[in-house]
């Protein structure tokens, strides 16, 4: 099935490539984005995986700010549109085609930094792919994950019903507005499938997505040796609210999470993570082959 999804994304990547590239991935420039990069801080001299990589923003941002990166993505598409932006403007990024549960490629204990933006709630296998962040990370490493905030997850469907969604109506001059954001049934697990059609997309398609709980994830990372050490649950930058005003409802209730692990060995405890725990700037210098083995892309269908 994880060829599935590669084969959707595949299907996609002319319209994502163009949608990121053009600066109308609002969500990623003025909100989601900007939290990670606060969350990761500094980089420089750093070795960097970026889980979920699709077309390489993020890789290029970090690897421009000193980092030694590597990314990998489920999507062949993505990841050749990723490597010939490299051979255009080089930054010495390693690009893999691969399967975020198999890293096999991947030496262990080889990287300060993983990350995984706006993709877990698309990989299949979410435990195997968290398994193997936590199997190349250094001793006290960090695993930053951020995504679809699972509490809030916008227009889900289960059974073939909206589950959960925003309540909104229609003003007088034709805007809409968000009155509240309910939901339905959160504790159940499913997939769904996720409609990308919005007049910022060249093309519309459809991928799959993955419902779980707040707690699965965190479960999952506390599972292989990896400590919640920081939870942000950001809100948009004004400009991004200028931009695109429906922004605006996420200073009530939040789009995504923000979760930042440092790897520890098990057993010590939690006085031990903490005490471990990496000190943070708030800051954040510079793309190769392409290389295959066998996650997937990070996305944002936010446009109401």
């Amino acid at each position: 099935m994880a060829s599935e999804d590669g084969k959707q994304w595949n299907d996609a990547a002319d319209s994502w490539v163009e949608f990121v590239r053009s600066g109308k991935n609002y969500y990623s420039e003025y909100l989601n984005g900007p939290a990670l990069k606060r969350m990761i801080g500094d980089v420089e001299g750093k070795t960097v995986l970026d889980i979920g990589c699709g077309e390489g923003y993020l890789s290029r941002f970090f690897a421009k700010a000193g980092a030694k990166v590597t990314g990998i993505d489920i999507s062949q598409g993505l990841v050749e549109a990723a490597v010939k932006e490299e051979e255009k403007h080089p930054f010495g990024i390693k690009y893999f085609v691969a399967d975020a549960a198999d890293l096999n490629m991947l030496k262990s204990e080889s990287f300060d930094v993983a990350y995984c933006f706006m993709a877990l709630m698309d990989i299949r296998d979410y435990e195997g792919a968290i398994s193997e962040a936590s199997r190349v990370l250094n001793k006290s490493g960090r695993f930053i994950v951020l995504i679809e905030h699972p509490c809030f997850t916008f227009a889900r469907f289960l059974d073939g019903k909206v589950v959960s969604d925003w309540e909104t109506r229609v003003r007088e001059d034709g805007s809409r507005e968000y009155l509240f954001y309910w939901v339905a049934d959160y504790l159940r697990r499913h997939s769904y499938a996720v409609e990308w059609k919005h007049d910022r997309l060249s093309s519309s398609f459809v991928t799959t997505g993955f419902h779980r709980t707040l707690s699965d994830y965190v479960n999952a990372l506390t599972k292989v040796g990896l400590v919640v050490t920081r939870l942000d649950e950001p809100q948009p930058l004004e400009e991004g609210v200028r931009v695109h005003p429906p922004m605006k409802k996420h200073y009530r209730v939040p789009q995504s999470v923000v979760i930042e692990t440092s790897k520890v060995r098990i057993g010590l405890g939690r006085g031990y993570a903490h005490a471990h725990a990496p000190q943070q700037k708030h800051d954040v210098k510079p793309s190769e082959n392409i290389l295959h083995a066998s996650s997937t892309e990070l996305r944002n269908k936010y446009s109401r």
